[in-house]
């Protein structure tokens, strides 16, 4: 029998309501967005998002994992001064890249500008995020993970009744729930740990550097296999289909609440007590239990009428229902390996993350290169799912292969 203490109860049970929370908020943004700038509207904001991301991804290597799992051993301090510099440098020649690219915008060098200070204010707040992770503060971390997208409805939903111009209200209202929710982080940061100071230390960067790189080059493959897809949509059809594509992709995605939920407070867990047979026994549990939840999520999802998404997103988004429908194997796949995933990264294990995620954008990239084409969105909603079971066998078979501390050690004694 699997003992889970009390504390372990309510951050997990209190970690699901307010990832449900954030799922019900963001998919209240995704409404508005919907309805006040269309298809159209929805796709520049998925390639915003998606180019956020990108270089959130190498800003991360000093502000996210890394900060999480020296946070105890080191201090806040001396990982705060890296993380701001990298944050600079990451987030600037980001948007320098970005900057040769072509970008269908109305006005190029604002979208250009709005993007860089999405980059640094996400790069400080996930720096505080990992932090409180790290310190197991899980009630900061579900606060501010709410407090972010709920200021973004608000501010959004007021810049388009007082301007009605376009979505560049969206980024307008994204920048501003940022700057709202980082003045309440300094504060909780404070209570936490103290006034951090400015301290490099070379020895924790090199630390830090190792250990941030080599899981941020995993999500930067992973980046590949789910968005890789939008780059395909919008070269060989149109920011309006990435907008449907996308809000597909949202619906989907909405139902890892469970799997995210979970692995985020195991993942905190096993960072303190690492590879023993008991946290085994408690990955392999909440993998059953995300599986499951996520399975009815989907039954429910593919029983409502197609009526129900033309209402609800309007008539432009009537074919979600079928990209629901082909995605749904790979929702359930990463649903169950996703807790297998966060215990690889806990116990420092980041070369086997690498090594699936290369496979799977390489096998991503091949298949968008023949499958949309052939059949449109619907090519890239097939490869999603295929990718998707590929990872996850990938992960639970090296899982199943590792074997736990206690016998390892004891298989060294003579």
């Amino acid at each position: 029998m699997i003992m889970i203490s009390k504390k372990e109860q309510y951050d997990t049970i209190l970690t699901i309501l307010s990832k449900a929370a954030i799922v019900l908020i963001n998919f209240a943004v995704i409404v508005c967005i919907t309805h006040f700038w269309g298809a159209e509207g929805k796709g520049y904001q998925a390639i915003f998002i998606a180019n956020l991301g990108l270089i959130a991804i190498v800003t991360n290597i000093f502000t996210n994992s890394s900060i999480s799992f020296f946070v105890r051993k080191v201090g806040a301090s001396k990982l705060y001064a890296q993380a701001c510099i990298w944050t600079f440098i990451s987030s600037s020649c980001g948007v320098l890249i970005f900057n040769f690219l072509p970008l269908n915008t109305a006005d190029n060098n604002l979208f250009l500008l709005l993007l860089l200070t999405a980059a640094l204010l996400t790069g400080f707040l996930t720096f505080h995020n990992a932090l409180y992770i790290g310190m197991q503060k899980i009630k900061y971390y579900n606060l501010i993970t709410i407090l972010q997208p709920l200021c973004l409805l608000i501010f959004m939903f007021l810049l388009y009744k007082t301007t009605k111009t376009n979505y560049f209200d969206y980024f307008y209202a994204y920048l501003l729930s940022f700057i709202v929710v980082i003045f309440i982080t300094l504060f909780l940061t404070k209570k936490t740990v103290g006034i951090i100071k400015l301290q490099l230390d070379f020895s924790v960067t090199k630390q830090s550097f190792n250990y941030g790189f080599q899981n941020e080059l995993s999500n930067f493959f992973h980046f590949l296999v789910v968005r890789l897809s939008f780059y395909f949509i919008v070269f060989y059809l149109s920011e309006a289909s990435l907008g449907i594509f996308s809000l597909g992709i949202n619906i989907s995605e909405s139902i890892w609440i469970i799997s995210r939920s979970i692995s985020m407070v195991q993942y905190s867990k096993i960072i303190k007590e690492g590879n023993t047979q008991n946290v085994r026994k408690g990955v392999v549990t909440a993998s059953l239990i995300s599986f499951y939840f996520s399975l009815f999520c989907i039954v429910i999802l593919l029983l409502l009428p197609r009526s129900v998404f033309s209402y609800v997103f309007t008539d432009e988004f009537s074919d979600i229902k079928q990209i629901l429908f082909l995605m749904s194997p790979g929702v359930l796949a990463i649903a169950f390996s996703s807790v297998y995933a966060h215990f690889f990264a806990a116990i420092g294990k980041m070369k086997i993350l690498v090594l699936k995620s290369v496979i799977g954008a390489i096998l991503t990239f091949i298949l968008l290169l023949i499958f949309i084409p052939l059949w449109n969105m619907n090519g890239a909603c097939i490869t999603t799912s295929i990718v998707h079971i590929v990872c996850s066998a990938i992960i639970v078979g090296y899982f199943l292969l590792l074997k736990p501390l206690a016998e390892a050690n004891g298989n060294r004694k003579p």
